[in-house]
């Protein structure tokens, strides 16, 4: 015997097909707890915010309600429990269209044995645990989905359409949840980089998988353009062959590191500046010196000396007041780009 805990709701209004019922029930399963239902009405009664049942063995045709009707209204106060049904004739298109409703089984009552009975019960409960959990993972996911900061979408592999997106996208494109799943990613990049996009469109599913991660040009709502690195891998989304696609804004950090190379570029003028054209004015200002250390005082060329010097000194002053303000202007871009 089945050492499993169960709750079950018997809805039967013939006493000897509820009897056989009861019988295999406590054949297959040493904790069982059951309740009896003749009609429709009753069945109400017994559902209660308190009333929790494992499992539901439904009679298609009760005194007061039958059919896809009775199936509808025990669904909707059945709060998620499995239903079987047990009906005393063979009817393949009632029993489609119950199963396509969610009914976990359809049994026969002449074929019900206890075996039968508990292969069917066994298997709602499990597929009930696995819809559970599925629904559970369908949450977790749906939540790191949606309050993932960096913008993040799925799109469908094959037609390149937007099959979900989360709120950080909406925010830094500035296109509404419905507008994104009316546009294809094509709808994102500038015109100059669509045959860039196609041709990685064309390439094997390999090379795809390498391809669509790196730095992309992406355009807003607005117009606007940022660069973007995206980080992509392929998973399956209601059925459909999809990709997942990370969206990291690098516009700011590019546009810095522009900064830094034109400062780098700045510092190397000046370094330049410092090597070469400051130890031109330098040299010619030693020689004088030396020519003066080796004149008397009174000599006719003193005046000629001391005006070169004077030359060179203010050409020297030039050149540290260019790179003193080369080095502020430098300083200057610095703060305002923190």
């Amino acid at each position: 015997m089945e050492n499993l805990k169960i709750h079950v709701l018997v809805v039967e209004d013939n006493p000897g097909d509820y009897l056989l019922i009861e019988e295999n029930l406590h054949d297959k399963f040493e904790q069982v707890t059951i309740d009896h239902c003749t009609d429709y009405q009753s069945v109400l009664e017994k559902f209660t915010p308190e009333t929790i049942y494992s499992i539901i063995l439904l009679d298609f045709n009760l005194p007061d309600l039958d059919g896809i009707d009775l199936v509808d209204k025990i669904q909707s106060v059945a709060q998620g429990t499995p239903i079987i049904i047990l009906t005393g004739y063979s009817n393949i298109k009632m029993a489609r269209e119950s199963l396509a409703k969610g009914v976990s089984d359809f049994l026969i009552k002449d074929e019900i044995n206890a075996e039968i009975l508990y292969k069917s019960i066994i298997y709602a409960l499990e597929r009930k645990k696995f819809m559970y959990e599925q629904n559970k993972s369908k949450e977790v996911y749906q939540h790191l989905f949606n309050f993932t900061p960096q913008p993040l979408w799925l799109y469908d592999a094959e037609n390149l359409i937007f099959l979900d997106v989360n709120e950080a996208a909406v925010r830094k494109y500035g296109y509404s949840r419905d507008e994104f799943l009316k546009m294809t990613i094509r709808d994102i990049r500038p015109k100059e980089e669509l045959k860039n996009l196609n041709q990685q469109l064309a390439k094997t599913e390999e090379e795809r998988k390498q391809a669509f991660s790196g730095i992309y040009t992406h355009k807003l709502k607005s117009g606007q353009h940022i660069q973007v690195e995206i980080y992509s891998g392929d998973m399956e989304y209601n059925g459909r062959k999809a990709r997942i696609v990370l969206s990291n804004d690098i516009t700011d950090k590019l546009n810095h590191l522009q900064t830094i190379e034109g400062q780098n570029m700045k510092l190397k003028k000046i370094a330049w500046t410092q090597s070469h054209i400051v130890r031109a004015p330098i040299s010619r200002i030693l020689g004088i010196l030396n020519l003066i250390e080796m004149l008397s005082y009174d000599s006719k060329e003193m005046p000629f000396l001391l005006q070169q010097l004077r030359v060179s000194t203010d050409e020297m002053d030039a050149i540290v007041r260019e790179i003193v303000n080369e080095s502020q202007l430098i300083s200057f871009r610095d703060s305002n780009d923190e």
